[in-house]
């Protein structure tokens, strides 16, 4: 049953500048500080937006005495920054603070980066992967803070057939390290059929006495010594061979592909010379092999795959090394995650993927002693890997609950999604959330599915949003869609039963990996298909059959001008009323790693696509969020505007707060005809007078059109039920020849 509230002052929001305006400012602002509890505890960074296949970094981000973290994903291309500093959870200790302020100054990356000062100048460079080879930025301070400045696309060397770039397979990662102590940085890679490191001496100190050279294609600084180094090459499954003589010259000009190895060169025994630790494709453990020689000339001649010996390394696939400080102690410890591009075979579980090793001993001489499995993770929204967020009033207390579908973790039954739901325990102002199950429905008992991207509609048409979701079947592999009719009354708790999941059936030309949003583009009553692609383009489907049977007629293979393109390819959409003129815009998340927004006009008429949307360091910007992301909407902090979650494929997700600049007054400004619409706030019906005829539209917070060009006679009153309406804020908006109003009223429970 509905209730009108006792008591109400309903602030009417008046855009104070035009949508044309829009472009010179920001949009929204990244929300850091929303809480998230999990297992009773505080989350230091909830909304870091997850970590797959982490290569861990530090460098100053700032200017005080302590190194940050970098960490760069390699299955989302994705960097991410946090600072050293107070842990606001455990006073006296410091801890790591996602900052993503610092994210917008990296450059680009591809596979794999590095960060060692190659110009000795106390600061540390940029190393990263190219489609050539390797490409360097220096870094350099300013009076406030510093930049990266490519100081060469491709390193090249002398190889024994003449000057050429430094091929790194896209696979590995190779070691950037002064092998022979004179002060400039060697290095070290495997060799195209990934059985033998190469050596690539730095040749800065003995030509020029300073280490800041980089060399040219005229003139390398680096140059290929011997034809392999450390007197060893890679055997069977994980072995290795010694006692090889890798001064030896051999050129067969014949190179095969390989899968990929990572390396590390550090003393790890404490006799001064530096070992190694190999990562490899094909090995879940990390190999120790022991250098016998120092200097230039390495001699390895023992391995163990059994390290650190007590609970040695274990992945699934590939695992790689990286040693830091990250628990202010002032000793490195030791780092390990996989070194995939995705998740190979789906045996990985994303959301412990990032195993920390504390040194007890010394940098030297290490100790490493296994203290989680889930570092940094454990501190953020992480549900594995491709979280696709949605809201709704789940429990019914009038404020916006978050449904998280998730991409997928292998178990005893296979690989299979499900639904985290995150409870709001705050209130419609000030929210913050509770992780209040991590098998919400208990999705995975019911069906054999994974990438689950949930979107609340109503589906059955019975003015009730449902429970739809689209999800990749786990036997034949197709995109499959479910809706979960909501038995509830409007307003009250969510009445799910999985029993009653009904499925839609998609249009024959879809694919998996596409991206199906529900919304009533027409006004009349059921639901049409926008289908983002996994070719870039966006499909629209006209619904021309009912609420209960669905029947799709393709309208357009390139909706609002979205055209196949491969970087934007897989794009996500939410649908709402962004700018707050009445009008239903979109918005879609691709493989670029951005969001875009499409405004300014009636639907599907947009001239106005925006990418400068985030607000950073006083400037609009497009901060790259990682790719194959996902989006929902939804006005989580109560100011009656439209927020954004932004879902990314590592599993974590990144808050947005709509900051469109309006201003809150108690009058309506006069425009067009005198127009009336009560009672305000509406319960079970609200009246539409107009002094002139007219049509009008009636728009939810989310863009969603009620009610579609009804006719308005000019001095008489109509009535329009709401008693099925969702409660929440609408606008009205009435058309008389070129005049336009907008009135917003609320329909209360």
């Amino acid at each position: 049953m509905r209730t009108k509230f006792t008591s109400f002052f309903l602030f009417i929001l008046n855009i104070v500048t035009l949508s044309s305006a829009f472009s010179q400012k920001s949009w929204f602002k990244i929300d850091t500080l929303t809480s998230v509890t999990s297992k009773g505890a505080k989350l230091t960074n909830p909304w870091t937006g997850g970590l797959n296949a982490s290569q861990f970094l530090k460098m100053h981000l700032n200017n005080d005495a302590d190194e940050d973290l970098v960490v760069y994903d390699r299955t989302n291309s994705k960097i991410t920054t946090f600072l050293a500093g107070p842990d606001p959870l455990n006073p006296g200790k410091k801890t790591f603070i996602h900052t993503p302020y610092y994210e917008s100054l990296f450059p680009k990356a591809d596979n794999w980066m590095i960060l060692a000062d190659y110009d000795g100048d106390g600061n540390k460079d940029l190393f990263t992967s190219t489609s050539l080879g390797i490409s360097v930025y220096r870094q350099e301070k300013t009076a406030q803070s510093w930049t990266f400045r490519q100081m060469q696309e491709v390193l090249y060397t002398k190889g024994f057939s003449g000057n050429i770039n430094l091929q790194v397979s896209g696979t590995d990662i190779p070691g950037i390290v002064d092998v022979d102590d004179d002060g400039d940085l060697d290095l070290l890679l495997f060799d195209f059929s990934g059985n033998y490191i190469e050596l690539h001496q730095n040749l800065s100190m003995e030509k020029f006495g300073k280490p800041d050279s980089l060399g040219n294609v005229q003139s390398p600084v680096f140059q290929r010594n011997g034809d392999c180094w450390g007197d060893f090459h890679k055997g069977t499954n994980e072995g290795f061979e010694f006692g090889l003589d890798c001064g030896v010259t051999v050129s067969s000009g014949n190179r095969e592909m390989h899968a990929g190895n990572s390396i590390l060169l550090q003393d790890l025994n404490g006799d001064g010379k530096k070992d190694l630790l190999v990562g490899h494709v094909s090995n879940t453990h990390i190999s120790f092999l022991t250098n016998s020689a120092s200097g230039l000339i390495g001699n390895f001649t023992a391995y163990t795959n059994t390290y650190p010996t007590v609970n040695p390394v274990l992945l699934h696939i590939f695992p790689a090394a990286f040693m830091e400080d990250v628990n202010f102690d002032g000793k490195k410890d030791l780092l390990i995650a996989p070194n995939t591009a995705s998740n190979d075979g789906n045996l990985t579980d994303f959301k412990s993927s990032g195993w920390y090793y504390q040194n007890a001993g010394t940098d030297t001489k290490p100790d490493f002693k296994l203290t989680k499995k889930n570092f940094l993770q454990d501190q953020m929204l992480d549900v594995g890997e491709n979280a696709a967020p949605s809201f709704f009033d789940i429990d019914g207390d009038g404020d916006l609950d978050m449904l998280i579908g998730t991409g997928g973790i292998p178990g005893q039954t296979g690989f299979k999604g499900g639904f985290w739901l995150l409870k709001n325990t705050g209130n419609n102002t000030t929210p913050a959330f509770e992780v209040e199950s991590e098998n919400y429905l208990n999705l995975a008992s019911a069906f054999g599915v994974y990438n689950i991207k949930p979107q609340w509609a109503d589906f059955n048409g019975d003015g009730v949003s449902d429970l739809g979701f689209s999800a990749t079947s786990t036997t034949t592999l197709k995109l499959e869609y479910r809706y979960i009719p909501n038995k509830a009354q409007s307003g009250a708790a969510a009445q799910l039963n999985l029993a009653d999941a009904v499925t839609i059936a998609m249009p024959a030309e879809s694919q998996t990996g596409d991206s199906p949003h529900f919304y009533d583009v027409d006004g009349d009553g059921d639901l049409d298909l926008l289908l983002g692609k996994t070719q870039g383009n966006i499909y629209f489907y006209a619904n021309t059959g009912t609420s209960k049977q669905f029947t799709f007629k393709l309208e357009s293979d390139a909706f609002a001008g979205v055209t196949i393109s491969f970087e934007g390819r897989s794009p996500q959409l939410a649908v709402a009323d962004f700018d707050l003129d009445g009008r239903a815009d979109v918005i879609t998340a691709d493989h670029t790693g951005n969001i875009r927004l499409f405004h300014g006009a009636d639907w599907g008429k947009w001239t106005e696509r925006e990418t400068l949307l985030v607000e950073q360091n006083g400037k609009a910007s497009a901060p790259s969020f990682g790719n194959y992301l996902s989006v929902a909407v939804g006005d989580y902090n109560g100011d009656k505007k439209p927020d954004i979650a932004v879902g990314s494929n590592a599993g974590g997700l990144r808050l947005l707060t709509n900051i469109v600049p309006v201003t809150i007054t108690g009058n309506e400004p006069a425009a067009g005809p005198l127009v009336n619409v009560f009672p305000n706030p509406a319960a079970n019906y609200l009246k539409i007078k107009s002094s002139k005829s007219a049509t009008f539209d009636i728009v939810s917070v989310t863009g969603r059109k009620i009610v579609k060009d009804r006719k308005l006679n000019a001095n008489i009153e109509q009535e329009i039920v709401t008693e099925h309406w969702p409660a929440g804020l609408y606008l009205v908006e009435i058309k008389s020849g070129n005049s336009h109003v907008v009135r917003k009223v609320m329909v209360a429970n």
